[in-house]
C-alpha cells in the first residue's frame, strides 16, 4: 500500500461509508459465531490504522499486525499497545494462540495468499475461526487496487478453494456490496475507458453522499440474514480450523 494512503485511511475510516459498514459487518459475524463472548483472543491481520481494533476490545484481548511502520504508528496514536510490525506470511505469534483471526482485505496484498492462510491456520486454536474479506472480480480493477498495490481480486469459488486448500472448513460465504455493484462497475468502466486520473476513492467520507452510500450499503446487513448475494464488489468467507 502506498504510504500516503495510510494518512487518508486514518483521517477517513471512522466516517467513511465503506469502513463503517465493514466494521458493522464484522461485529455482526462475531456475534453470530461467538455469541455472548467477552473472553476472546483476537488477531487483526493487516490492521491498518486501528479503528476496528479499538471496537473489538469489547470481545476480549485484541492484537494487531501490519507490515507498514506508518500503520503501526497510527495504531499506537490510538492508544493500541498490542501491535506488531510483521508480514502476513510470517506472523510473530505462537501456534494455537487465537480464537478469532480477521483478514479484512489483506490476502490480495500478498503474492502467496495460501502461505498467508497457512499462517492464520497455524496461530488459530483448534476450532478457531477466521473472517476473510477480499475484493471481488478482476473486471472491477480500479484505482483502489493500484493505490493499495493489490495482486488480485477474487471470485467466491476462488477464495473458498484457497481456504479449503489450507485445511479450513468454510462455514459461510457470500458476495456483498451488492446493491452498489452497478454504479461502481459503471464508474470503473468509465474511468478505465477514458483513462481518468483519480488519486483515491476514499474522499466520500463526509457529507450527504457519504450518508446515502452508508444507508444503502448498511441495508445489506439486514438482507444477509435471509440471502447470500450472487455477486458484489467484495466477498466474505468465514472458516473454521
Amino acid at each position: 500500500m502506498q504510504i500516503n494512503h495510510y494518512q487518508t485511511l486514518y483521517d477517513s475510516e471512522k466516517t467513511h461509508w465503506w469502513y463503517r459498514v465493514r466494521r458493522e459487518f464484522v461485529h455482526k459475524l462475531i456475534n453470530e459465531y461467538f455469541a455472548g463472548r467477552n473472553d476472546l483472543s483476537i488477531l487483526d491481520v493487516g490492521c491498518g490504522t486501528g479503528a476496528l481494533m479499538k471496537e473489538l476490545e469489547v470481545y476480549g484481548e485484541v492484537f494487531g499486525v501490519d507490515f507498514s511502520e506508518q500503520a503501526v504508528d497510527f495504531c499506537k496514536s490510538r492508544g493500541i499497545k498490542n501491535i506488531k510490525r510483521s508480514i502476513m506470511e510470517e506472523l510473530l505469534h505462537e501456534d494455537k494462540t487465537f480464537d478469532l483471526v480477521l483478514a479484512l482485505d489483506v490476502l490480495e496484498h500478498i503474492p502467496d495468499d495460501k502461505k498467508g492462510l497457512s499462517e492464520i491456520y497455524r496461530v488459530l486454536k483448534p476450532g478457531g475461526v477466521v473472517i476473510i474479506f477480499v475484493p471481488a472480480f478482476s473486471f472491477l480493477w480500479g484505482v483502489t487496487d493500484v493505490v493499495s498495490q493489490h495482486f488480485r481480486r477474487y471470485t467466491k469459488p476462488e477464495i473458498i478453494r484457497a481456504a479449503e486448500s489450507t485445511n479450513f472448513k468454510v462455514l459461510y460465504s457470500s458476495y456483498f456490496n451488492f446493491l452498489l455493484f452497478p454504479p461502481i462497475l459503471l464508474a470503473r468502466f468509465i474511468t478505465n475507458l477514458f483513462r481518468l486520473k483519480i488519486s483515491s476513492e476514499n474522499h466520500t467520507g463526509s457529507g450527504l453522499l457519504n450518508s446515502m452510500l452508508y444507508f444503502i450499503f448498511r441495508s445489506e446487513l439486514f438482507l444477509l440474514n435471509f440471502v447470500t448475494f450472487p455477486f458484489g464488489v467484495s466477498c466474505v468467507v468465514v472458516a473454521k480450523k
